[in-house]
Order: structure tokens, then C-alpha cells, then sequence
């Protein structure tokens, strides 16, 4: 149970620093379309944007982590991706190859009817042109 709890709390996280890092973007972008100073608060690598997206991620990931029912279906989640029976390495690589293969088989078919259907539709363009 300890170990599934440190995983939500580390998605809560994860989370909440990628929507802090999104907003920054997307804050800056703003800031710079409305002709608004980004003014550097801690030096140049964090500006008025970071410091707005990181107060919004940080807020939005501890509410979510607060919230009983999201705490809940993450942890649901864990519990069902432990169930799920992973390929090992050497499976990947045969279905990768696999995969590959018929693409290819599939690609030269396809690229067959293309050529002849192609040819066979100039073929009738030209006889109904000579008519």
C-alpha cells in the first residue's frame, strides 16, 4: 500500500509540473501577443510567466491529490497496470519485426495495384482520346 501511495503522489506531481511547465508556455506567449513585460522574478530562467504557471500547476496537482475521488482512480489505475502482462524484450522484437514485414508485403501489393491500375487507366485515357 506504501508503494502505491508514493506512485500517486509522484503522478500528482509529475502532473502538476508538466501543466506548471504548459502554462508558462502558453503565459508567455500570451504575455507576448498583449505586448505585457515578462519581467524576470528569480534571474533570467524564471519569469512573471513561470512563477504564474507554477503557482496554477502546483495549486491544480494538490487539489487533485486532495480530492478523495481522484486519489482513488489513480490509485485503481496502478492497481489495474499491475495486473497487465508486459512483452519482454524479445517478444517486442518479434512483433516488431513482424509488424514490419507485413508492412512491407502490404506496401508492395498495394504499390502493384497502384502501378497497374494506373497503367491500365491510361491505357483507356489514350483509347478514348483516339476516338
Amino acid at each position: 500500500m506504501r508503494q502505491k501511495s508514493t506512485l500517486v503522489g509522484l503522478f500528482f506531481v509529475a502532473t502538476g509540473a508538466l501543466l506548471a511547465f504548459l502554462l508558462h508556455l502558453a503565459v508567455g506567449s500570451l504575455f507576448g501577443v498583449l505586448s505585457v513585460n515578462n519581467s524576470p522574478i528569480l534571474g533570467d530562467r524564471f519569469p512573471l510567466s513561470a512563477l504564474i504557471g507554477t503557482i496554477i500547476g502546483a495549486g491544480a496537482a494538490f487539489g487533485a491529490f486532495s480530492a478523495p475521488r481522484t486519489k482513488t482512480l489513480a490509485g485503481e489505475v496502478i492497481d489495474e497496470m499491475n495486473k497487465v502482462h508486459w512483452p519482454t524484450g524479445e517478444e517486442t522484437r518479434m512483433n516488431t519485426v513482424v509488424v514490419v514485414m507485413f508492412s512491407v508485403v502490404a506496401a508492395l501489393i498495394l504499390g502493384v495495384f497502384d502501378i497497374t491500375f494506373g497503367q491500365l487507366s491510361s491505357m483507356l485515357a489514350d483509347a478514348h482520346i483516339r476516338f
